[in-house]
């Protein structure tokens, strides 16, 4: 018949009905005179009530009245209170207060819908045994003025409580709403402000809604409009919000309950009762909301984000309007914030990834060029002199530049939208890869590097093996740069949790002497900044041993 019990109420009404039921035997103590008849009964039945409403409450105190406990209590308590008002003169009953008690206790217990039931089954009874009290009662003792206005006190005790729990369900409604507020997530941002703004008018039944905002230091402001027919974002310049308001409604929330036009006068609210006196004017900015009836507005203000909100065809309306626009509007800034932040964010990842993309054909590609360009300017001097080992040396720069190709093909791949749709390759690829690079770098430098991978790399992530050939390659081709050597070593193998990478040559070293950590290192001007970034950027650490014959390179990696 009813709604879910809130059982939470429960121990309120168990309580009341004790008080309820020893105050009513308190009366027929103090005044025996009342009721006239069936005084002895009534006395007994008050007093097994008084006994069932205690056994109530401990019941209701040990289970919180779960189960179906409510609704069948309810049922007994009106079929009693229907006993007593017979037993009691009918409609001239003292104890006719319990009437509008089962209707406050359908009101906690199940909202509106219940105290409608309750209403139609309290004034049932009630009519019934009024009629029955006009066949066996003494014409003094039946008063049909007090039965019509009593009937008319449970109706309007009911019409005031359904009013209240349809209040009470829509106020409930509105926190859920809040509850639901939508995630400021996407790059679109017509897309997120559309979306915010729908479900802010929701919460507070507008048909219109408009938000003027800017953002940190943009140079600019934003509007947003959203109605029933549409939505639009506009960037506007900072000119058209100057006096967009008057100075009494700058920073104070306000509301117009009538037809918004030039002049429309407000209740404003900023800390204390709304107060009237104000006025509110129309620029051109809120033109959309010219002839809307009923309108609310309220700042907000955050880090990176501070503006207003309007909301208008709000339609009937009451008190609660002005706190429940202060929290949509704090929640639609604070939900700009966020959305502020997310691009900001997308931003500096972008930047960083188009800083990491250039580091990578840098440390690859374009060495590699500069090594060939390097390989074909000392060709050309050669083949001046002696042209027999021309065919040789160019065979080898296409082999040179077929890896290259390779590689560079590999990593637009890496780049392409379709990165994730492929399986990822398997770590056991660190050894091939590092070994075609290898080979390249010998061919483009002339000068033997050896290569030993340690066969407990199997399970490098990918990611780490794109990180390690691309370190090798910087360390390798800074050696052989600015160390003159006869050969270069690589060593990469796995120590505990980590990979060790280990570049050595027997050139002349970097400009100092000794072993610097990764700290150490960080505070050099001739330290190797790219490779010292690169490795910080993987969270390893870099280190260096530099003598007169020779440097060690070395960088240990999480893996």
């Amino acid at each position: 018949m009813f709604p879910a019990s809130r059982t939470e109420a429960e121990p309120t009404v168990a309580l009341a009905r004790v008080a309820l039921a020893v105050t009513s035997l308190f009366a027929m103590w103090l005044d025996p005179a009342e009721p006239a008849h069936y005084a002895e009964l009534t006395y007994a039945l008050h007093t097994v009530y008084v006994i069932y409403s205690v056994g109530i409450a401990a019941l209701v105190w040990a289970h919180r009245g779960s189960g179906a406990l409510p609704v069948l209590s309810h049922l007994i308590d009106i079929a009693a209170f229907s006993v007593f008002q017979f037993l009691t003169l009918g409609p001239s009953s003292p104890f006719f207060v319990y009437f509008i008690f089962s209707l406050f206790c359908a009101a906690i217990r199940w909202g509106w819908r219940a105290t409608l039931w309750t209403a139609a089954l309290v004034v049932s009874a009630y009519l019934a045994i009024t009629l029955s009290m006009t066949r066996q009662a003494e014409p003094q003792e039946f008063e049909v003025n007090r039965a019509i206005i009593r009937t008319m006190y449970l109706l309007v005790s009911a019409a005031l409580l359904v009013y209240l729990g349809r209040h009470e369900q829509r106020l409930r409604a509105d926190i859920e709403r809040l509850a639901r507020w939508p995630a400021a997530t996407g790059v679109e941002v017509e897309k997120v402000t559309d979306r915010l703004l729908e479900h802010a008018a929701e919460i507070l039944g507008a048909r219109r809604a408009l938000v003027i905002w800017e953002a940190g230091e943009e140079p600019g402001v934003n509007l947003a409009t959203w109605s029933t027919s549409g939505a639009t974002l506009q960037r506007r310049s900072p000119q058209d919000v100057e006096h967009l308001l008057p100075v009494a409604l700058e920073r104070a929330t306000f509301i117009a309950p009538g037809p918004i036009v030039m002049g429309t006068p407000v209740m404003v609210s900023s800390t204390a009762a709304p107060s009237a006196g104000e006025v509110l004017t129309l620029p051109p900015l809120l033109a959309p909301l010219q002839g809307a009836i009923g309108l609310s507005s309220a700042p907000f203000s955050s880090e990176r984000v501070r503006g207003r909100a309007f909301f208008a065809d709000l339609g009937p309306f009451g008190a609660e309007v002005i706190p429940l626009t202060d929290v949509v509007a704090r929640e639609i800034g604070n939900s700009l914030e966020q959305l502020a932040v997310t691009l900001q964010l997308r931003e500096i990842a972008a930047s960083e990834e188009r800083l990491r993309v250039s580091r990578d054909l840098h440390d690859g590609v374009l060495q590699s060029l500069t090594g060939i360009r390097l390989e074909i300017r000392s060709l050309a001097s050669a083949i001046a002199s002696d042209p027999a080992p021309g065919r040789e040396r160019l065979i080898a720069l296409e082999r040179a530049l077929a890896i290259e190709q390779r590689e560079l093909r590999l990593f637009i791949e890496a780049l392409g939208p379709s990165r994730a749709r492929r399986e990822p390759r398997q770590a056991s690829q660190l050894q091939g890869r590092l070994e075609s690079l290898r080979e390249r770098m010998a061919l483009e430098w002339k000068t033997p590097v050896t290569l030993r991978v340690a066969t407990d790399t199997s399970d490098v992530p990918q990611p780490l093996v794109e990180a390690t050939r691309l370190m090798v390659h910087e360390a390798v081709v800074n050696a052989l740069k600015h160390a003159d050597p006869s050969r270069v070593a690589v060593t990469v193998e796995r120590v505990d949790s980590h990979l060790r990478i280990v570049v050595a040559d027997d050139g002349h070293g970097f400009p100092f002497r000794g072993r610097y950590d990764h700290a150490a290192l960080e505070h050099m001007s001739a330290a190797p900044r790219s490779l010292l970034e690169r490795v910080s950027a993987m969270g390893g650490e870099l280190a260096i041993d530099s003598t007169d014959a020779g440097s060690r390179v070395e960088m240990m990696l999480k893996a």
